[in-house]
């Protein structure tokens, strides 16, 4: 049986036409909630919620007190607290709040440091229950990323410009904190942010990467996958080149697993969930091998069972000693 000409010709049209729209709107739609995270992280719980001693980094820390005295429900506000001052701000402009939060055992200002970097829709608050891991042992700073929390800014661009804000908080820690060793720890987007700008930054002695994608084309076909989108493989390209329009900013330009590499002798740690349906545990391998062969030391640690972000919950006994023994070792010393 034979199709007529015209007939074939109409059903490439159609077919065509169907994938320039279905493609537009995955782009425009997916690039939409890319930049604008739609279900961004509401905690507002502050380090003294947990009864830690803190210092407020470029805002007036009285108005926490005030903040939390108005909400019901710490972990669900209605609003981020008060934008920060001018003090610690990223090369566009973005300003940055944050808390810089002194270790429980005596250590002194100077004494070894850890950077907590958050994820996609996340903020300093949600940080918190990895804090808790390390907050004995280790001074900690967390602050929130452009467009997160109390920073400023109306656009994420999955560690591309948000690089911008990393660079700008630890050159607050050197300013003020000056310490002897320091370390970056990023989840998810914040370590897609922290091996790019930790690579290039010699004053980092030691990156951890929890649940952090090896290239975001893997995690964005993943994602458009999970949502019940087909094509993914070529989706994700419709939606960085969305965000591009939308932002200027290329997403694609900066992968983990290309800024890996130039870890040199610094040691990295890099924590994964088995089970992790976002970011694909195939890539945290991949990432493992590339440092493996330009000789970073580096070390994997995965978590049978633990999805996206979820290995401090479902390997809670273990994650504690992943983490303080990796630093023992970078830091300790």
């Amino acid at each position: 049986m034979t199709f007529p000409r015209r007939l074939v010709t109409v059903l490439i049209g159609l077919l065509l036409v169907g994938s320039i729209g279905y493609f537009g709107y995955l782009g425009w739609e997916g690039s939409n909630q890319l930049v604008h995270p739609p279900e961004p992280n509401r905690d507002c719980r502050t380090p003294a919620v947990l009864g830690w001693e803190y210092e407020a980094i470029n805002y007036d820390r009285t108005t926490d007190e005030v903040m939390l005295a108005r909400e019901a429900n710490p972990s669900e506000c209605s609003a981020q607290g008060v934008e920060p001052g001018n003090d610690v701000a990223a090369d566009d402009g973005i300003r940055i709040a944050g808390w810089w939060i002194p270790a429980a055992t005596p250590t002194p200002r100077d004494g070894p440091t850890v950077v907590l970097v958050h994820g996609y829709g996340d903020n300093k608050s949600g940080m918190l229950e990895n804090a808790l891991f390390l907050h004995d042992r280790w001074n900690l700073v967390l602050f929130d990323l452009r467009n997160s929390g109390q920073s400023t800014g109306d656009e994420t661009t999955q560690g591309t410009d948000e690089q911008r804000d990393l660079e700008a908080i630890l050159n607050w820690v050197e300013l003020n904190l000056h310490p002897e060793r320091l370390a970056v720890f990023g989840q998810s987007m914040g370590g897609h942010t922290s091996v790019n700008v930790v690579a290039r930054d010699p004053r980092v002695d030691a990156l951890i990467l929890d649940s952090t994608h090896d290239r975001l084309s893997s995690a964005m076909t993943a994602r458009i996958r999970n949502a019940g989108y087909p094509f993914g493989e070529a989706g994700y390209l419709a939606i960085a080149l969305g965000t591009w329009l939308r932002t200027g900013a290329n997403v694609l330009a900066a992968d983990p697993i290309e800024a890996i590499n130039d870890m040199g002798e610094r040691p990295v740690l890099i924590v994964h969930g088995s089970a992790d349906r976002d970011a694909p545990t195939e890539g945290a391998t991949r990432m493992f091998k590339t440092a493996v062969e330009a000789g970073v030391p580096v070390e994997l640690q995965l978590c049978p069972g633990a999805d996206h972000g979820a290995s401090n919950e479902v390997c809670a006994d273990e994650y504690g000693s992943w983490l303080n023994d990796f630093l023992e070792r970078a830091l300790g010393g």
